[in-house]
């Protein structure tokens, strides 16, 4: 699986990138998505690009959505200001198939200008196995720490109500690689910095795992036009203990 911060199809100076021809380097199957944006309309007034449907009908995926805003324009750092709507969400594309979906709200950090969720997208792999994924962008307020223990305790607490499922945690923690490692419960598997892509001074982009998942291989990958760089791991579910 793999994870890429899109800043809405732009790079750190505010070039444009091919979203789904990004997401085709990426080569997992599960893809945790953070930034997206999809304007209402073309800038010409024409009909807007779904660049997230795009991808999904070109590899033959499927994708779920949460939008976490809808400015009137977009307005990121580096980005050309646009006075086009268009919503601001985080999402998942996936060419596995899915059993079952949810979101878990996280709030509204303090100074923060919008909500913070979790996309919890369970799998079937093999053999019936069952695998869940998280998907996250969390608060830039400083606070991120305190909602990423909020989310755990939340998955915790399913896994006291229902049959424990492994679980993976992806996306752009918005924290460096000591504070997402704090959880003894997940370990972190990707190790390199992933911000600033052009000459990334910090590691912001994690995929953290449960004591039930091993880790083959991980990753940070290149550039593909983004202002992140792209995390990946390769990981294998372990048997059930008995």
């Amino acid at each position: 699986m793999a994870s890429l911060n899109l800043h809405c199809g732009f790079g750190f100076y505010g070039q444009p990138f091919d979203v789904p021809a990004a997401l085709g380097q990426l080569d997992a199957d599960v893809v945790c998505l953070q930034e997206s944006w999809l304007p209402a309309a073309g800038e010409d007034g024409g009909p807007a690009i779904d660049s997230l449907a795009e991808a999904a009908n070109k590899f033959g995926a499927e994708f779920f959505r949460v939008v976490l805003n809808r400015p009137h324009g977009l307005n990121l750092a580096g980005v050309p200001p646009s006075s086009v709507p268009g919503e601001l969400a985080i999402a998942v594309l996936t060419a596995l198939p899915v059993t079952d979906y949810r979101i878990i709200e996280l709030g509204r950090a303090p100074g923060d200008s919008v909500p913070r969720f979790g996309q919890v997208v369970t799998f079937e792999l093999a053999a019936g196995t069952k695998v869940r994924v998280v998907n996250i962008h969390l608060t830039h307020r400083l606070t991120s720490p305190l909602q990423l223990r909020a989310l755990l305790r939340r998955l915790r607490e399913d896994a006291l109500s229902s049959d424990r499922i492994p679980t993976i945690v992806a996306g752009d923690f918005n924290m460096p690689r000591p504070l997402a490692a704090m959880s003894i419960n997940y370990d972190v598997t990707v190790r390199g910095k992933t911000w600033p892509a052009d000459r990334p001074v910090v590691q912001l982009d994690h995929i953290i795992v449960d004591q039930r998942i091993k880790v083959l291989q991980s990753q940070v990958l290149p550039g593909v036009g983004s202002d992140h760089l792209p995390v990946r791991a390769r990981l294998s579910v372990l048997p059930a203990r008995r």
